[in-house]
């Protein structure tokens, strides 16, 4: 395996979560997240996918059912990219919504 294909990998992912292709239970998750950043009024919104343990903030029901997608889809995702998730320890993304910039 190449590691440098590891943070395109990453990326990718993390596009794919938070797309427009990402619906799930008539919804796009990142109007969710969205009003998840807002409501932490600055605060980060945390979501670990690796190891699999649960997130500290309150998620939606919808942002959960997609995390638990996602979570069942990773290794696959991994794999049919050529990376192994095996040399992952931990990963996680981060959401937050800087109230100083206004959202366009």
């Amino acid at each position: 395996m190449k590691y440098k294909i590891l943070k395109s990998v990453a990326h990718n992912f993390s596009h794919s979560f938070v797309s427009y292709m990402n619906y799930v239970d008539d919804g796009h998750v990142i109007d969710d997240l969205l009003q998840l950043a807002r409501k932490a009024n600055g605060e980060r919104i945390k979501i670990n996918w690796i190891p699999d343990t649960a997130s500290e903030q309150d998620l939606t029901p919808r942002v959960v059912n997609s995390v638990a997608s996602y979570k069942e889809w990773l290794p696959k995702f991994f794999e049919n990219s050529g990376a192994s998730i095996e040399v992952f320890e931990s990963s996680e993304q981060i959401f937050f919504l800087n109230r100083t910039r206004e959202l366009r």
